[in-house]
């Protein structure tokens, strides 16, 4: 039987190896400032409305690994992989009547994660922030997956309650990159996104609920040795 120990150090040394074939790997933080809006509505009832939270920061983390085409000269080109979460935080309040009754819906977004395709286009050097640097157009275009959460009162009833689901759906970008010196890397760029609708049950009110966001994203970026991180 082959030990366990093994096994894993078979995998790490072909993930190393594979690693190895690309140009960069990068890692860093975050922050954007995200515009969600929930369309709710009660199919049975033809009632709908539209919860748009207030616009709150987001925070996460995120992960690149970038193929690039040359060595870095003007006009060479990159593609990769992304994979980020961030943690999220605006909720906002609308009002539907069902059946004469009056019922408050409040929805919040708890958390999204990433996982996304890049591509990118080196326009060459630019002066920026102080210093001067390689200036990169990109867009992306990937998976994403939100935690979402609908509060429901019926204030006439003096009832509460809430309930939580997960959506899957797209999303798309672009933006600019700007090189900050040889060990980091600053993305700007605005993401759309939409997802699959789900049904959100509580006090007996069933809400067909699906979210979409446009959100405006910085990303600060350093370039890491993966073989450090991975001990390969």
């Amino acid at each position: 039987m082959i030990h366990k120990q093994t096994v894993a150090m078979a995998v790490l040394g072909v993930l190393c190896a594979q690693v190895s074939l690309g140009d960069e790997f990068r890692i860093g933080a975050q922050a954007g400032l995200p515009g969600w809006s929930f369309d709710v509505g009660v199919a049975a009832l033809g009632e709908s409305t539209s919860v748009e939270p207030d616009a709150e920061p987001s925070f996460g983390v995120v992960g690149q690994y970038i193929l690039r085409s040359g060595d870095g000269d003007d006009g060479s080109f990159y593609v990769g992989v992304e994979a980020s979460l961030g943690m999220e935080s605006g909720s906002g309040m609308e009002r539907l009547t069902l059946l004469g009754t009056p019922v408050n819906v409040v929805a919040e977004t708890a958390w999204v994660t990433d996982v996304a395709w890049l591509a990118g286009f080196n326009l060459g050097e630019t002066a920026a922030f102080g210093g001067v640097g390689d200036l990169t157009v990109f867009g992306s275009v990937g998976a994403t997956y939100a935690k979402g959460e609908i509060g429901v009162v019926l204030p006439d009833l003096g009832l509460s309650g809430g309930d939580e689901s997960k959506h899957f759906g797209l999303k798309f970008g672009a933006g600019v990159e700007f090189d900050l010196g040889a060990s980091a890397t600053l993305q700007v760029r605005a993401n759309y996104a939409y997802y699959e609708e789900r049904a959100y049950r509580d006090q007996g009110v069933s809400l067909d609920v699906e979210p979409g966001a446009l959100e405006v994203r910085a990303t600060l970026l350093y370039r890491v040795d993966h073989c450090a991180l991975l001990g390969c």
